[in-house]
């Protein structure tokens, strides 16, 4: 009982000694523990986007940030890209950034957090998904884009299935997309009876199927266990 009361004090200690040390972005509200970090900035001027990037880049990149978070939220504010420190932050399991300004992902960021198994950006300004962005990334199982602008993806964004083999989520529901390549396929064959992949689509602009991907089935290809819900605007 002492011993445990002991401990119990001490994770305490530990706990509040992270959260005094972390300077919380002006204007912002922040909650803090050990391995997590949640900064939402409602009300925030757009005018503090430069000031707010760097006193983010400040406190995720001490050693304790680096070394030991694994869950950041970064919301409701005006940052139209993401900073450069959330890059380095190799142990995080879980990134939303829901209900910023984001235009964009960053090119080689994302393939260097190889523990991230969710992301989020719904509510965004994103206007496309270039090549590249999550390659060799393989424990990824929900990627939510939803309610972007996203009009255009890479050809090889999806359709590299060594890329996120444990990709089960990919929601880009609510975006601009006006035609769809089969890259959904390379989705759906890795998915399995006790895990589908779901692709969902809905609400985009889709009025034709293209095939710049060249693809050809073929007898004996793998199965699909997936979802693909999209819908359609007759031309």
């Amino acid at each position: 009982m002492l011993f445990t009361l002991a401990l119990f004090t001490l994770v305490a200690y530990y706990v509040d000694a992270i959260s005094n040390t972390t300077q919380c972005p002006t204007g912002c509200n922040c909650q803090v523990s050990s391995s997590s970090l949640t900064v939402d900035c409602r009300g925030l001027s757009a005018s503090h986007v430069k000031q707010l990037s760097n006193e983010l880049d400040s406190i995720l990149s001490t050693d304790h940030m680096i070394n030991h978070l694994t869950s950041l939220n970064i919301t409701n504010t005006s940052l139209t890209h993401v900073p450069a420190s959330v890059c380095n932050l190799g142990n995080l399991t879980l990134l939303n950034l829901n209900n910023n300004k984001l235009t964009e992902l960053p090119d080689n960021c994302f393939t260097k957090l190889t523990k991230l198994v969710t992301l989020s950006a719904k509510w965004n300004s994103i206007t496309g998904l270039q090549d590249g962005l999550f390659e060799g990334v393989q424990s990824l199982v929900t990627l939510d884009l939803a309610y972007n602008h996203i009009a255009f993806i890479g050809l090889g964004m999806f359709a590299n299935s060594s890329d996120m083999t444990g990709l089960r989520l990919l929601n880009l529901a609510n975006n601009q997309l006006t035609s769809l390549e089969p890259w959904w396929y390379y989705r759906c064959i890795l998915g399995n009876k006790d895990s589908p992949v779901t692709v969902d689509l809905q609400c985009n602009l889709i009025s034709n199927f293209t095939n710049n991907l060249k693809f050809q089935y073929r007898c004996g290809m793998k199965p699909l266990y997936g979802y693909l819900i999209t819908t359609v605007y007759p031309t």
